[in-house]
């Protein structure tokens, strides 16, 4: 295997020279005049060479005529020093003749040594024009005659037969091996660059985006993998291509070659489709720029956006956004209950949330993930009443491949497993099958699951949190709900207030409301005019916080002042205004009055029908002691044991 470093030496002695220092570099050496040089380079080019090493002339020469790069042997102060050093104090006349760039030094040195001595120096020329230079060398010598002529190899193969003593200056082993070292450092300063050029390929052929790399004139110098393959030419074919031949839409880089301005996005019709273009100038120093072109398929710009909305989507749906510190209440009740939950909060137990519909239960499930220590965890909503049971099953467990028809080719997790390490919010677990009772009450007992499907288990590390506005106790004595589940659901218990029984909430929510939804709907609203606070204060809310948002998400569409009064959205309050108001009506008209007073002609008839047994009257109510009780106090009543 040849050296990739190759020294061209002007005459047998500085081969000699160069063998005699360089075993500690890797390196050939051979030995040819100037014509000799240039008809090698060739073959030394076909070898692979990488590095060349000459001197003076030759060194010139082989520059001119070849890309590769070419260190020059230098003749130093020493090499001067060392052809002239025995001359000092002869009286004797020396003429110092060869190319001004090799030879001015040692004019300068023989004058600081006091040696007499002229120079005949020239620079470059062909080779006819040395039988010219041949005839001025002559008449300089008979006009003014030497002893000793010093020179380079120019002037011993072209001049020396003028004198009869010609001293060639040699090149030493320091000359030498300083320019094997430098052939060595730039040998590896272009592996770097060539490890770093095949890794930025590497890099580029990864990009599922067509990228060409373009000179000043457009054509190609690089091009990727992905350009290639989507052009349908080879990357050699490519290689110095113009790019409109590529295509003739991508003539618009040389717009950006010329004015060095960036374009982004531009679209552009090729004949291999629609295709977005990112076209990057490069400026240079001396002004001429080059340039990057990467193009991409419409169609892959328009998977990876749904790619990244579904992403999205994903980290949001999973994401719990209300804090119980946001939850406004002026109620002391409601206060004190909050106080409990933020202590439920911090624990890990399962909590049982029960109350009315719209009273705000899976934001109060948000706020208890969002202050518990899985709050970096994932929070994860099911609404156990929205799916059948059989989509239920496989939402929440999950399946493999293969568990039943149409199921996803590589399995699919389910809403358990999403949940790992954080919480799982289950919605209207009243609404639950009975066999899915059952495999959930073995999940929250096992801490694992098995997929549908599956042979083995997964074990999970989940809180649970549940929602009801179903009275659980009555329907376990119903047999409606298993028992056992119920008691591993209400290891906490939580129970919201309807909007009724938090009459101080009622305007400022409404207040908090109407500047959310002025904000959404560009409305002017700001705020309710003390007649409208009344009417909204008075109404019993049966639908509770989402009829409250309903009717004012309609009186900030409507309204068309800041200060809201009652005549400018009238359209909004039919609904309140057909409500039957606070007041007291004759036990004669049971649906008339307030829903407290229709609620306390309720609970009497019932107690009576059932001799006092509050158990029998919570459950022929549907709602659970523990509100039967709460009811009974608010009515004045006795709130002790079932007699």
């Amino acid at each position: 295997m040849v050296a990739r470093v190759c020294l061209i030496a002007p005459y047998e002695d500085l081969s000699e020279v160069a063998r005699s220092v360089g075993g500690d570099f890797d390196f050939d050496v051979t030995t040819a005049n100037l014509e000799d040089a240039l008809a090698l380079l060739p073959r030394l080019e076909a070898e692979g060479r990488q590095v060349l090493i000459s001197r003076g002339k030759t060194a010139q020469l082989l520059r001119q005529h070849t890309s590769l790069p070419v260190i020059d042997i230098r003749i130093s102060a020493y090499d001067a020093l060392a052809v002239l050093a025995d001359l000092v104090g002869q009286p004797c006349r020396v003429a110092i003749v060869g190319h001004a760039e090799v030879m001015r030094h040692c004019k300068r040195i023989a004058d600081q040594l006091g040696i007499s001595a002229y120079a005949i120096l020239f620079d470059q020329v062909e080779a006819l024009e040395y039988e010219r230079l041949q005839d001025v060398v002559r008449e300089r010598l008979a006009r003014d005659p030497i002893d000793v002529m010093i020179g380079d190899t120019i002037p011993l193969s072209r001049f020396s037969h003028l004198c009869d003593r010609f001293r060639l200056i040699s090149s030493g082993p320091d000359s030498v091996r300083e320019a094997l070292e430098s052939a060595m450092a730039l040998l590896a300063a272009i592996d770097r660059e060539r490890a770093n050029r095949d890794h930025l390929c590497t890099v580029l052929d990864m990009f599922e985006k067509a990228v060409f790399s373009l000179d000043a004139d457009g054509r190609i110098t690089h091009a990727n993998r992905t350009a290639s393959s989507l052009f349908r030419k080879s990357r050699a074919e490519m290689m110095g291509m113009r790019i409109e031949t590529v295509d003739p839409a991508l003539v618009i880089a040389h717009d950006t070659i010329a004015d060095g301005i960036w374009e982004v996005g531009q679209v552009v019709e090729t004949a291999q489709g629609r295709m977005v273009s990112y076209l990057y100038p490069i400026a240079e120093d001396v002004g001429v720029r080059s340039m990057v072109l990467a193009l991409e398929r419409v169609e892959r710009i328009y998977t990876i956006e749904q790619k990244i909305r579904h992403q999205e989507q994903q980290k949001s749906r999973f994401t719990a956004h209300h804090r119980l510190d946001g939850y406004v209440t002026s109620e002391p009740e409601m206060q004190a209950r909050l106080d409990l939950l933020k202590r439920y909060a911090r624990t890990d137990a399962t909590v049982l949330i029960t109350g009315e519909s719209g009273t705000g239960k899976e934001l109060l499930a948000q706020g208890i993930h969002n202050a518990s220590p899985r709050v970096q965890g994932p929070f994860v909503a099911v609404n156990c009443g929205a799916l059948p049971p059989t989509l239920l099953e496989s939402e929440l467990f999950g399946y493999v491949e293969g568990a039943f028809t149409g199921a996803a080719r590589k399995g699919k997790k389910g809403l358990f497993e999403l949940a790992h390490h954080g919480t799982l919010f289950l919605d209207e677990i009243g609404e639950l099958d009975k066999s899915l009772q059952t495999r959930l009450l073995r999940v929250i007992q096992e801490r694992e699951l098995m997929r549908l499907g599956a042979e083995h288990a997964i074990p999970i590390d989940v809180r649970l949190v549940a929602a009801t506005n179903q009275d659980l106790e009555a329907m376990v004595a119903a047999g409606s709900f298993r028992q056992d589940l119920y008691y591993r659901l209400a290891v906490l218990e939580f129970e919201t207030l309807p909007l009724r029984e938090r009459p101080r909430d009622i305007v400022p929510s409404a207040l908090l409301l109407l500047r959310k939804f002025a904000r959404l709907h560009h409305s002017v609203a700001v705020d309710l005019d003390p007649d409208l606070r009344r009417l909204l204060a008075g109404h019993d809310w049966p639908g509770n916080f989402r009829q409250l948002s309903n009717v004012i998400e309609r009186i900030a569409i409507i309204a068309s002042s800041a200060m809201v009064d009652l005549d400018g959205v009238a359209p909004a309050l039919k609904e309140l205004r057909r409500a039957p108001r606070r007041g007291t009506a004759s036990d004669d008209d049971p649906l008339g009055g307030s829903m407290d007073d229709i609620r306390r002609r309720a609970v009497a008839r019932v107690m009576q029908d059932e001799k006092g047994s509050k158990t029998r009257t919570a459950r022929r109510l549907g709602v659970d002691r523990t509100t039967l009780n709460r009811w009974l106090k608010d009515a004045g009543e006795s709130v002790g044991d079932d007699g």
